[in-house]
């Protein structure tokens, strides 16, 4: 009779969760407003930050995205960082959690059955029925059973709650990989280019300390005078007290890529990283903004949390109908051991209990009220998900036509005033030229000669964005299941892989 009641609730089981709504893509074909960035043409005299770079449209970035800038340097440092990062242990383990509270969910929809068994020795007084003093023993074992039939459905929206915060953590997870990878990188280009800034101020300082040998050289023999001394010591002095902050900023950038790694900063070992020596990826996937919503984790994350927001509102309704529960067990009872299994010993019940809320002063609708206007601000955070994935993609698209502009026009103005300062060196000598114009042309070309080095560096970064901006390279298999997402070796992974989240991007 049991299993015929459960038969019969399952079969007849029905469920309150509202129709999951997730807002449509935006259907736009670009993400930028105006003309969509196609090409960047080659910029002549600043190595390989001058590449030319072409957009791929529709294309998929790699799985190792970060190799395309051709650094073992850089490969070694995001190995490193996804082997030690105690983040990744902490979003792994989250993960494990959410996936073992969805098991334990998933329990209610069998029988639960439970074996209990009881002895007993008793003697009861003769006062209380006018009777002999009694002594005897009670042996009773039995197997019970009770089951909650999901009739309304209550069951199966709590799991869908469940599986939709299991989900949210995957994508949590590939968030976290992502964030980790953009990261290192940029952080790792930023090294680069603090190195390459204070090798230039050094090599400037050599080149003012060189012409204050000749204004002094100039003063002794009469042509200038001693302001014009103190003048260039001033301007050297200058030049190195820029130095000190350089190597603090380089040195904070370094410590934070030792955290990166998962190490101690005096224990990181952070190899040398040469600009010069990086290469810039000439093809630059671009997913198309139809696929974004399906390939970013944090949309998917967003997504997820729409999932549990209906679950919960159907679970709101599903508790204001009646729970119904089915109990049984069967077993035996004797006072001797040697007689326990007699048939005469055999006991056995089957009970149906059927609870209904008739009034509890307005709970439950306010729940289900609360529960719907928490579904409504979920929905309207996943819009807002999106639009800010988009503007992130459109600036990065932005960040690499406009910088690369701006590297070709500092490298323009580095030409213009290398020339100039070499002009005004010559002609100084010679005493053509006061020394004013020797200043002015030596200070504008050490700020021109920095400013390529900072526009060389910030290409490699936005390259490293926009990768971050797509959602990072396809994710490989075993990350789309929540069986296998430990962390596994870059060196081995799968050359493709689905997306995942926004995460910040330190530049």
């Amino acid at each position: 009779m049991v299993f015929i009641a459960l038969g019969l609730a399952i079969t007849t089981g029905c469920s309150f969760e509202p129709p999951l709504k997730v807002p449509p893509a935006p259907k736009v074909k670009s993400y930028t407003a105006g003309t969509a960035p196609k090409e960047i043409k080659v910029i002549t005299g600043v190595g390989a930050a001058g590449r030319a770079q072409a957009f791929a449209y529709g294309a998929k970035v790699e799985a190792r995205w970060w190799k395309l800038y051709n650094s073992k340097a850089i490969d070694h440092l995001v190995h490193r960082a996804i082997k030690n990062s105690p983040t990744l242990v902490a979003s792994e383990a989250t993960l494990e959690e959410a996936h073992q509270n969805l098991k334990s969910v998933e329990g209610i929809f069998f029988p639960q059955v439970s074996l209990g068994a009881d002895a007993q020795r008793q003697r009861q007084s003769g006062a209380g029925f006018g009777g002999a003093t009694r002594t005897f023993s009670l042996y009773t074992g039995d197997l019970q059973v009770s089951y909650d039939p999901d009739i309304f459905g209550l069951n199966r929206i709590v799991m869908h709650s469940f599986k939709a915060q299991e989900e949210q953590q995957l994508y949590a997870l590939q968030e976290a990989y992502l964030t980790l990878e953009g990261n290192t990188v940029t952080t790792a280009i930023e090294v680069a280019s603090l190195e390459a800034r204070v090798k230039t101020t050094q090599s400037l300082v050599r080149n003012e300390e060189n012409i204050l040998k000749i204004v002094r050289q100039q003063y002794h023999l009469g042509s200038v005078t001693y302001l014009d001394v103190v003048n260039q010591e001033s301007q050297v002095a200058a030049t190195e007290a820029t130095l000190p902050p350089l190597e603090q900023s380089l040195s904070a950038a370094r410590h934070a890529l030792a955290v990166l790694v998962g190490r101690i900063p005096s224990q990181a070992r952070i190899p040398k990283l040469n600009l010069d020596l990086l290469k810039l990826p000439a093809r630059l996937p671009v997913s198309l903004p139809s696929a974004l919503v399906r390939q970013r984790p944090d949309i998917l994350s967003a997504e997820a949390q729409l999932k549990a927001g209906d679950a919960q509102v159907g679970e709101a309704v599903a508790k204001m109908y009646p729970l119904i529960q089915i109990t049984g067990d069967i077993g035996f009872e004797n006072g001797r051991i040697a007689n326990f299994f007699d048939a005469s010993s055999l006991i056995w019940s089957i009970a149906g209990s059927l609870t209904q809320t008739i009034f509890d002063g307005g709970t439950l609708r306010a729940n289900k009220r609360a529960a719907e206007a928490a579904l409504k601000a979920v929905v309207a955070d996943y819009q807002s998900t999106i639009l800010n994935d988009f503007s992130q993609v459109a600036n990065a698209l932005r960040a690499v036509q406009n910088d690369a502009q701006a590297l070709q026009y500092q490298q323009q103005a580095y030409v213009s005033a290398f020339r100039a300062y070499k002009l005004a060196r010559w002609e100084y000598k010679a005493g053509s030229v006061d020394y004013t114009t020797l200043l002015i042309a030596q200070v504008q070309y050490q700020q021109s000669r920095l400013a390529v080095v900072t526009a060389q560096s910030q290409r490699y970064q936005d390259t490293a964005a926009l990768f971050v901006a797509m959602g990072g390279g396809w994710w490989p298999k075993e990350y789309r299941t929540v069986h296998k997402h430990s962390v596994v070796d870059v060196s081995k992974t799968p050359t493709t892989r689905p997306a995942t989240t926004q995460p910040t991007v330190r530049k």
